[in-house]
């Protein structure tokens, strides 16, 4: 307790992977936390009040108790004992449905709470930009949104509950006892100050470990979710012991963590259990003297030996609020890390939908540069205007700002200077939904879920009938291996797309962009990481699917070059300012695709690059 061990452990589990977050009290826990209790707070009273009246079938069952003793087996009248007993099972049945009724309610309003604040909390990573979520480990994400959400139901939901209902059980209990014999209540009452300095001492003890367990805990959570998504390159680069002793070592200091914190918790319960004893020894020596002074019936004893049992049941249930509420501190803080998370991108209240789209998408002297970047711009005065059907291929090397203007242009985020466009309105003056409506965007590497090829394909529009889905899979050269499969539309892919090879995802992506229908098409290196022969095979269904779209084509591959009626070359900020070039268009025809709009000569249509 304190000592150099227990020092030394503290020590051991201050580093990890996860960040800290900061401390929150306990009062500010139920103002943070208390409102997504709102919806069934009227059902909290109910609860309690069954549960009360459980206990208090019990104090009635104790007191015939004692009649029981004092009425029956003193004086030997036998036959009382079964109209005494038939009402003692009666009230012992009453306070078992009470108890049921009291305990099936609490249980039904804690897992709604759970629901709604887990439901709300990833809402809410849902308004974040994908930047800020791909910054943090996801498998810490998945701890605090199952196991430190659940931690803080028990305190804010079940722990209010059952904390009003220990209080008024200790309430009746002791009231009992004490309308039994006030002297014995207060010789029992002798401990009372050793449980709450108990209470005290190690209650802060227990908080702060418990804060460095839930963080542990998270981090062999995010740890253990890297490790298996990255399978593949551990064992090709032969480094599985490399993460087995990583896996090992975030395991060592979790448990450190538990272990510390068990010595707090598992030394601070059997305390309690002794000034139980103690109390309960004071209790039978001054009422063993009650007795034989004639100041007290044996029933009468008896029974208040059974109230004192009920009566440290409530005591202990309102100790164990006090690890609970360490451990939801703990679980509150890194929850609210999240939630104190801000988008940078808002919406208008005065924004409206965006109707009847044509696609012209224009860059207004645009100027981008991130958070922590020390203002160092990724974009500089970029402009340029692409007009509806139109491709423009945006080229340049990596760090030139390629796949921020794809970003832009869906709002992950928006620049701090200049204006984006789309069909002459200002995007941060609509809608959000109805703005990413018009556009569908495909990122890098395909991203599907674990579901059939039939939902992976419509889930940009789940009500798409199967022959939209046939359609769009034939037009993006699909449907062939599809059907092949033993479930065809119906097959799981498994997690990411595990049974399909990088050009059969792609493929299933582009068959999405297809159904969805959009009428700006953003395509962010699409054919990454995939050979030149199945590069050449992705052409055809691409141009399909730019055909009559508004196009930025964002991409390292001069295959696609063709396929452009415009070409943006971007540089670096620091980069010498590039001259104009030029690119084969689709046509055949030698259009401008020009960096600077004086040296391209370009009316109408212009672009400069941010260098």
């Amino acid at each position: 307790m304190g000592g150099p061990e227990d020092r030394a452990a503290d020590r051991a589990i201050d580093q990890g992977p996860v960040a800290d977050s900061p401390a929150i009290s306990l009062r500010e826990l139920f103002r943070r936390f208390w409102p997504w209790v709102r919806p069934d707070v009227r059902w909290l009273p109910l609860s309690a009040v069954l549960l009360v009246l459980g206990a208090f079938g019990e104090v009635v069952s104790v007191w015939m108790f004692k009649d029981l003793i004092d009425e029956v087996l003193v004086p030997r009248h036998f036959a009382e004992f079964w109209p005494l007993g038939g009402t003692m099972l009666a009230a012992a049945a009453a306070a078992a449905l009470f108890t049921f009724a009291g305990t099936y309610t609490g249980t039904w309003i804690a897992e709604r709470y759970l629901l709604r604040l887990r439901t709300g909390t990833l809402a809410h990573l849902h308004t974040l930009p994908p930047d800020t979520l791909e910054t943090r480990w996801r498998g810490d994400l998945v701890a605090r949104m199952t196991a430190d959400i659940a931690t803080i139901e028990q305190m804010v939901a079940t722990g209010l509950v059952e904390g009003a209902v220990a209080s008024v059980s200790l309430v009746l209990f002791a009231g009992a006892a004490f309308y039994l014999s006030w002297p014995l209540t207060l010789a029992a009452l002798i401990v009372a100050p050793l449980f709450i300095f108990t209470t005290g001492f190690f209650g802060r003890r227990i908080r702060i470990r418990e804060r460095q367990v839930q963080r542990r805990a998270g981090g062999v959570t995010a740890l253990l979710e890297e490790t298996l998504r990255n399978v593949v390159v551990t064992r090709t680069c032969g480094q599985e012991e490399r993460e087995v002793e990583r896996v090992h070592r975030e395991g060592k200091a979790l448990l450190d963590a538990e272990l510390s914190a068990a010595r707090m918790s598992d030394l601070y319960q059997p305390l309690l259990n002794v000034l139980q004893m103690l109390a309960g020894l004071v209790v039978v020596g001054v009422g063993a003297l009650q007795v034989i002074r004639g100041e007290l019936s044996l029933g009468g004893l008896l029974a208040f030996a059974a109230f004192m049992a009920q009566l440290f049941e409530p005591i202990q249930q309102l100790a164990g609020l006090v690890p609970l509420a360490g451990a939801a501190c703990a679980s509150g803080e890194r929850l609210l890390e999240i939630h104190d998370l801000s988008s940078p991108v808002r919406e208008s209240p005065a924004a409206r939908d965006a109707d009847a789209v044509r696609g012209r998408v224009s860059f207004e002297g645009v100027h981008v540069a991130y958070p922590g970047s020390h203002d160092a711009p990724v974009l500089s005065d970029v402009s340029f205007d692409v007009s509806p059907g139109k491709v423009l291929a945006v080229i340049g090397p990596s760090g030139s700002g390629k796949s921020t203007l794809a970003k832009l242009l869906v709002r992950f985020l928006d620049p701090q200077a200049g204006t984006v466009r789309l069909d002459g309105t200002d995007i941060q003056d609509l809608t959000i939904a109805s703005l990413r409506a018009a556009i569908s965007f495909l990122p890098q590497q395909a991203q599907l879920f674990h579901a059939t090829i039939r939902d992976n394909i419509a889930y940009g529009r789940p009500d798409a009938p199967q022959s939209d889905i046939e359609r769009a899979a034939r037009s993006a050269g699909a449907h062939g291996f599809i059907t092949a499969l033993p479930q065809g539309y119906g097959t799981v892919i498994g997690d990411e797309g595990f049974q399909l090879s990088g050009g059969q995802a792609q493929r299933v992506a582009i068959a999405r962009a297809f159904v969805r229908g959009a009428p700006v098409l953003v395509l962010d290196e699409p054919t990454t990481g995939l050979d030149p022969k199945t590069v050449q095979q992705l052409i055809p269904p691409l141009r399909r699917l730019m055909a009559g779209r508004t196009t930025i084509l964002i991409t390292h591959d001069p295959a696609f070059l063709p396929l452009a009626d415009h070409v943006l070359t971007l540089q670096p900020p620091d980069a010498p300012r590039p001259r104009a070039r030029f690119a084969e268009s689709a046509t055949g025809r030698p259009e401008a695709v020009a960096v600077n709009a004086s040296e391209a000569g370009l009316p109408g249509e212009r672009g400069h690059g941010p260098g």
